[in-house]
C-alpha cells in the first residue's frame, strides 16, 4: 500500500500503488512513479555455466581448499556447447599469483581499468567464452594500460 502524503506527484509517495511504485530520488528530493517490474530468471544451462564459472574462479582466488579438483566450462560458440574442463587438485594459487594479478591493469572493453581479483576473474570469464583455457598468471595478450 503506498502511503502519500498531499495531493500525489506533487509532494511525497513512496511503496507501491497497483503496478506502480513511488519514491523519492537522491538529493534533489524529486518524486517517481515508475512501472514495478518483476525480474525473469529463467535458470538456462549458459546462464548456470556462467555461475558456476565466476563462483569457482572466484574460491581460486580466494584458496579455497575446495577449489582444486573443480570444474569449469568453456563454450564454443561455433557449436553452441559448453565443455567441461578440471583443474588439477595440486595446482595451487598463492600470493606470488595473486601479486602478478595486482600488478596487471585489464582494460575492458568500456575502457575501465581493472587489477587483483577482479582482473584474474574478467580476463579467465572472457578466455573460457571464447573457448580457451583459463589463465593462472596474466599474459600480455589483453590491453595493459601504462
Amino acid at each position: 500500500m503506498a502511503k502519500v502524503t498531499f495531493p500525489l506527484m506533487s509532494q511525497i509517495a513512496r511503496n507501491k500503488l497497483g503496478d506502480v511504485v513511488y519514491f523519492r530520488r537522491g538529493d534533489w528530493g524529486i518524486n517517481v512513479a515508475r512501472m514495478r517490474v518483476i525480474p525473469e530468471n529463467p535458470q538456462t544451462a549458459k546462464q548456470q555455466a556462467v555461475r558456476h564459472n565466476l563462483k569457482t574462479l572466484t574460491r581460486i582466488w580466494l584458496g579455497r581448499q575446495d577449489a582444486g579438483g573443480s570444474t569449469l566450462y568453456k563454450y564454443n560458440a561455433s557449436s553452441e556447447t559448453w565443455t567441461e574442463i578440471t583443474i588439477a587438485s595440486d595446482e595451487t594459487f598463492g600470493d606470488t599469483e595473486k601479486a602478478q594479478w595486482d600488478n596487471y591493469v585489464h582494460v575492458t572493453k568500456k575502457g575501465y581499468k581493472v587489477t587483483g581479483k577482479y582482473s584474474f576473474v574478467g580476463v579467465n570469464m572472457q578466455r573460457l567464452y571464447n573457448n580457451q583455457n583459463p589463465l593462472k598468471t596474466p599474459t600480455t595478450e589483453f590491453n595493459l594500460a601504462s
